[in-house]
């Protein structure tokens, strides 16, 4: 069986390898004529060769299929070889059927598409890439890779051409210059960090709201709890549209949306219809926090992803640390109208930056753009690989809604990992209060101690310098275990901040004193705490990703579902929680909690391995490690 170590993506949505094959096929393989269509360690449970009488080609066909330039078995080639068509074996994708008479020889799958889990979808599509990487024609005319196959798509068998990427194809995403990948990564996490200090923003301005509005301070923060629900679930719904039709579509329409929905928050004094507003915008923003992880892993390969990761992350936290103080300022020298005034502007940049910097950079939806092109072109039907494995979108949209539940239930490391970090994150928000209140207690103005989430963005930087470490963990953990590591190594610095996000926090629930402690050390106790949940934060992303491969786009769903759900509820009763058991008791109960669900790494790093052979879904992939 093939190991593909593709699928490892932390967004939702992204198990489909896209990958190109020119990466998983070593030199030896390319300049040697294979024997059966996938050789050893190539062999696949899927693919059973049958012999097939060969047919000729036209003079016309054969000038635009093959490139006449491609290497000789002998050159060092920089691309796969392309070899006779008598030389060349198909892969027969289809169901209980004869060896189709009208191709080249042929193999057949061992199971039907229809039938085949998850896994082995996957592991076909991985199969029928690497096929192609050294079976398969250069389109001379097109610049791709293609080879005959006949598949059974539930309307009967046909014979279809399988395209795939040639290894230099400029247009794949992974071979963009990388100046152009920074440029769209920078714009999506500008997404993400208008959406974040938008939200976070609420907080602060329930300082004045509840006045301009006529309504109370809870019911006023709805604003943060409406958007937050709207965040849970709607990547859920989301991730298989991108499937279907790409990122760009789904970037450029929710920015569209996001701007319109501040035009009620800027006119109107009527809550209600600010929170419908509100609830849909959380909708629209709910892509910054779903789907920019995706588009990293569709530009940038696994060694690559650590700093465009850290990047998103470190912006996240910057977004709160740096959005509270400004929106706070705002609010307090200009007014709400302005506050919202101001979100609005920086909506309207987003439209105009993803309109001159985004594009679709999903590979399997650009190839199958092109496949289609040359249905057209040719009349001959093309497919790329995951065009076989695409469901409906319903059907999709089933299992992206039902599998985060069944996780959520049935997967202890899921159950655990989720608690660790949701109530971590939630406390981010619950901190929003906290440090109003406490610092306002120092003789800070509203705003003046809103300042002090600036601690947020310290935090940030500190842990992404910690994540260097971490990674230096985790490859010797590879080392000592033949080149992969477990997946627990990504826990070592998460399990770390677990343990300063409580220490920090006791030290900050007794410090935190006026006329008796300097008001700086509380707040350095924050740094503290924020860190620790840095820390955390990427620990559960990568950990995830690591021991549910190409199932993680389900678990991060499972973990991020709980995550939001806890910080849109918890500032409901923060403030109420502050004021009537005090300040140190309140941060004390908060600690206390925070330390105990600590335990979840530690437990984890000890005995992982054996919960992962117990989990129905881990079992599968930890057998083929």
């Amino acid at each position: 069986m093939i190991e593909s170590k593709e699928y490892a993506d932390p967004e939702k949505g992204d198990n489909h390898s896209s990958s190109t094959a020119a990466e998983s096929v070593t030199e030896k393989e390319r300049t040697q004529a294979p024997e059966s269509p996938l050789r050893p360690p190539y062999r696949s449970k899927y693919l059973h060769p049958v012999e097939s009488p060969s047919i000729s080609i036209s003079d016309s066909e054969r000038h635009d299929t093959f490139d006449p330039t491609l290497p000789t078995p002998t050159t060092t080639a920089s691309r796969p070889r392309a070899y006779s068509r008598t030389q060349t074996k198909s892969p027969h994708v289809g169901s209980n059927s004869q060896a189709y008479q009208a191709g080249g020889d042929l193999s057949r799958i061992a199971s039907g598409l229809s039938r085949m889990s998850s896994r082995q979808a996957n592991q076909l599509e991985s199969d029928l890439r690497r096929h192609i990487s050294i079976h398969g024609k250069r389109r001379h005319s097109e610049g791709i890779m293609e080879d005959r196959a006949v598949v059974d798509l539930g309307n009967g068998e046909e014979e279809v051409m399988i395209v795939d990427w040639i290894p230099d194809d400029p247009d794949n995403p992974f071979n963009w210059p990388t100046p152009r990948k920074y440029a769209i990564l920078l714009t999506c996490v500008f997404i993400t960090f208008t959406g974040a200090a938008s939200l976070v923003s609420v907080g602060i301005l329930s300082t004045w709201g509840p006045e301009y509005f006529d309504v109370s301070r809870e019911v006023f923060l709805l604003q943060l709890t409406l958007p937050m629900l709207a965040i849970a679930f709607t990547p859920m719904v989301l991730a298989p549209l991108s499937e279907l039709i790409g990122r760009n579509m789904i970037y450029q329409v929710t920015s569209i949306i996001n701007l319109l929905l501040f035009i009620p928050q800027c006119l109107s004094k009527n809550h209600n219809g600010v929170l419908a507003a509100r609830f849909f915008q959380g909708m629209a923003m709910s892509v910054g926090n779903s789907m920019v992880g995706g588009t990293v892993a569709d530009c940038f390969y696994p060694r690559q992803r650590g700093i465009a990761m850290g990047v998103f992350s470190v912006m996240i936290f910057c977004a709160q640390g740096s959005g509270i103080p400004a929106i706070g300022w705002i609010g307090q020298n200009l007014g709400m109208r302005w506050s919202y005034i101001i979100q609005t502007v920086a909506a309207a940049l987003n439209v105009i930056l993803n309109a001159i910097f985004l594009r679709e950079t999903r590979a399997d939806v650009l190839l199958s753009r092109r496949a289609k092109k040359l249905t057209k072109k040719t009349g001959k039907k093309h497919l790329c690989a995951a065009d076989l494995q695409k469901s409906s979108f319903f059907t999709m949209m089933r299992i992206s809604l039902i599998r985060p539940f069944q996780y959520l239930i049935t997967e202890p490391i899921v159950t655990a990992l989720s608690a660790w970090i949701g109530f971590a994150w939630s406390c981010v928000f619950i901190f929003g209060s906290s440090v109003i209140l406490v610092f306002e207690a120092y003789g800070f103005n509203p705003a003046q101690a809103a300042s002090f989430e600036v601690t947020l963005a310290i935090a940030a930087f500190i842990g992404f310098a910690c994540q260097f470490h971490q990674d230096h963990l985790y490859r010797k953990a590879a080392l000592r275990n033949n080149g992969k590591a477990p997946p627990e190594a990504r826990l070592y610095w998460a399990a770390y901040g677990g343990l300063m996000f409580p220490l920090f926090c006791f030290v900050y629930a007794w410090t935190a004193r006026a006329g008796v402690v300097h008001w700086a050390v509380p707040a350095v106790c924050l740094v503290g705490c924020y860190t620790g949940i840095f820390m955390m934060y990427t620990g559960v992303f990568t950990y995830l990703a690591d021991a549910y491969e190409i199932y993680s786009s389900s678990a991060q769903a499972s973990q991020s579902f709980v995550r939001n759900l806890f910080s849109g509820l918890f500032p409901l009763f923060s403030r109420q929680m502050y004021r009537g058991m005090g300040y140190q008791y309140a941060s004390t109960l908060v600690a206390a909690i925070a330390l105990v669900l600590a335990a979840a790494p530690f437990l984890l790093i000890m005995y992982g391995k054996q919960l992962r052979k117990r989990s129905k879904v881990c079992s599968t992939l930890y057998k083929e490690d």
